[in-house]
């Protein structure tokens, strides 16, 4: 029997890392449809992320919390705008790990 080495044909260099981004964008859509919210959002952001917004709850990381604790805009366009500095910001900051490529290998009679 004969084994040969054959790389992978198809290797991710990335590995999947949770994203909270889409906990954050809720968190403005409800802003954006509810003006009550949006005032909440405006006045206390932590208030209004653990609130939740009609029954539904915000499932932001500690990172995110801190972010958002730390936020006091002005209004919901600079709500939108410091959000998205601050999704770019973590973006650019994550740390992609090299994955080492899979062996197949080959089994020829």
């Amino acid at each position: 029997m004969l084994m040969i080495d054959s790389p992978s044909t198809q290797i991710s260099t990335q590995l999947d890392h949770p994203s909270s981004n889409d906990e954050l964008n809720r968190l403005l859509c409800a802003a954006v449809v509810s003006k009550s919210f949006r005032g909440m959002l405006m006045a206390n952001p932590t208030l209004a992320a653990s609130s939740g917004y009609q029954g539904e709850t915000f499932n932001l990381n500690d990172e995110d919390q801190s972010w958002l604790s730390s936020m006091r805009p002005t209004s919901l366009v600079d709500f939108a705008a410091n959000l998205a500095n601050y999704q770019k910001n973590a973006q650019e900051s994550r740390v992609n790990l090299p994955v080492e490529p899979v062996r197949q290998y080959v089994r020829v009679n």
